[in-house]
């Protein structure tokens, strides 16, 4: 078996060095050697008790194929270079990739190894392939106990039900939500009628944030997108391309690799499924903004406080060096006066804090404004009746995701503001639901990203 592969950047990770060997040819599997390398990694015990990491997974098509295939690792047989954890995921649709120890700073970590099932996949023996192996920086977000609502009086936040109240809700478990006017329960107004039917319950299926889960660090860039256009066959690319990019299949290139995409709900969920994530919930956008057992603040943004400076002006247009340039002290993209969107993490510095940095509780980046995040609701019935399956790295005939649970044309909403909120900043708080239960959000490319989960194991 002979494969082949250059290597791949998205963001500021790098996979390099990528390489087969190792085939056994009685069990039928074959070492995937690759290095990965990326910045600003972290691990701490203490506070948010968290840590990043990525989520590799690897692609194969036969030499002298278009199709490219989604390969199977097993649970064991890996090597994992000093310092660095991997962990299978259960299905063998990936791996996380993470620190071991505490620490801070860029890693770099060569000659790692995941063992794939070649066998598995219907691969022969004999047969030749080229293979690719991508990685996608996530943070870890633990099991534990947070709120939903601010305590403030945004368009149909969440609360604790009672007449009167705007008490938040504490998610104590992963059990199923009443949700009803009444004492400890859930709840929630609807003023414009588009914050959710308000009922329930919410089932102990619905991935309401309670239990531990990864979540992309970024929205996903420009350079994500087309890479995962690039490894479709031409009519798949073609039904997924949200039309931003230079040249033609399978050399399709970003004009701005760096910039978070804009994309529909469908582009999103077909990237979901051929990654082997899923979509996230509006429950689980809420624990990634404010974290675990920890008191809101009325009105708050995804940074923790109600201080806003919105970005005007940048340097270094469109290139990896993209800058904040005017006001000095931006931390979120939603001015109108700046209509695209920005470099994915553009706010964090090496001296800069979370306030600062525009960050959530655990590190993600531009859960505040940039572009809006398309999340699966739990105010309506097509919402909650997702069940947080992943994908399974392979898309139908349509190039579209084939994962039953996921909402299709209704359940998905958007919440976190987006660039043209410079008249309405009130949308780009945590516990905004203007838009919460809505049935009718854009289905076309607009201001809307990717930003996916996996449930941790």
């Amino acid at each position: 078996m002979l494969g082949i592969s250059p290597g791949l950047l998205a963001n500021n990770i790098q996979v390099a060095n990528i390489s087969l060997n190792g085939q056994n040819t009685t069990s039928h599997f074959s070492l995937v050697n690759f290095d990965i390398s990326w910045e600003n990694s972290w691990r701490t015990s203490t506070n948010e008790s968290n840590h990043d990491g990525a989520w590799i997974f690897v692609k194969y098509r036969k030499t002298n194929t278009s199709d490219w295939r989604h390969a199977t690792l097993s649970l064991t047989g890996h090597t994992q270079p000093a310092g660095s954890v991997i962990q299978v995921s259960s299905d063998g649709k990936g791996a996380w990739m993470y620190r071991a120890a505490n620490g801070q700073g860029t890693v770099a970590w060569n000659t790692a190894k995941v063992q794939w099932n070649y066998g598995q996949d219907g691969v022969n023996d004999n047969d030749s392939v080229e293979i690719r192996v991508f990685a996608i920086e996530m943070t870890y977000i633990p099991t534990g106990a947070y709120y939903l609502g601010s305590g403030g009086a945004s368009i149909g936040e969440f609360r604790t039900g009672g007449p009167g109240t705007s008490t938040p809700y504490l998610v104590s478990s992963a059990a199923a939500i009443t949700v009803a006017n009444t004492a400890a329960n859930l709840y929630y107004e609807n003023q414009n009628f588009s914050a959710g039917d308000q009922t329930g319950p919410i089932p102990a299926s619905y991935p309401n944030g309670y239990q531990g889960f990864w979540l992309m660090k970024y929205e996903a860039s420009q350079q994500q997108v087309v890479d995962f256009l690039n490894h479709l066959d031409a009519a798949k690319a073609t039904a997924n391309n949200p039309g931003n990019f230079t040249g033609s299949h399978p050399a399709l290139a970003a004009p701005q690799p760096e910039r978070a995409c804009p994309v529909s709900w469908k582009i999103l969920a077909a990237y979901a499924d051929w990654s082997g994530m899923r979509p996230y919930t509006e429950l689980e956008f809420e624990k990634a903004c404010r974290g675990a057992n920890i008191a809101p603040v009325a009105h708050e943004y995804a940074w923790g406080n109600t201080t806003l400076a919105g970005l005007t002006a940048v340097t270094n247009t469109g290139t990896p060096n993209e800058a904040v340039d005017q006001p000095a002290n931006a931390n979120c993209h939603y001015m109108n006066s700046y209509s695209m969107p920005v470099r994915c993490g553009i706010f964090a510095t090496a001296t800069s804090n979370r306030s600062a940095a525009g960050a959530g509780y655990y590190g993600n980046m531009e859960l505040s404004g940039n572009l809006w995040e398309y999340v699966v609701s739990a105010g309506n019935a097509d919402g909650r009746a997702f069940n947080g399956s992943h994908g399974d790295g392979m898309l139908n005939s349509a190039g579209a995701a084939n994962v039953n649970s996921w909402p299709v044309s209704s359940g998905y909403v958007q919440r976190g503001g987006s660039i043209l909120m410079s008249s309405t900043p009130e949308l780009l708080r945590v516990s905004n639901r203007t838009f919460g239960g809505a049935t009718n959000v854009a289905t076309t490319v607009g201001q809307f990203a990717i930003r996916l989960a996996r449930t941790a194991e």
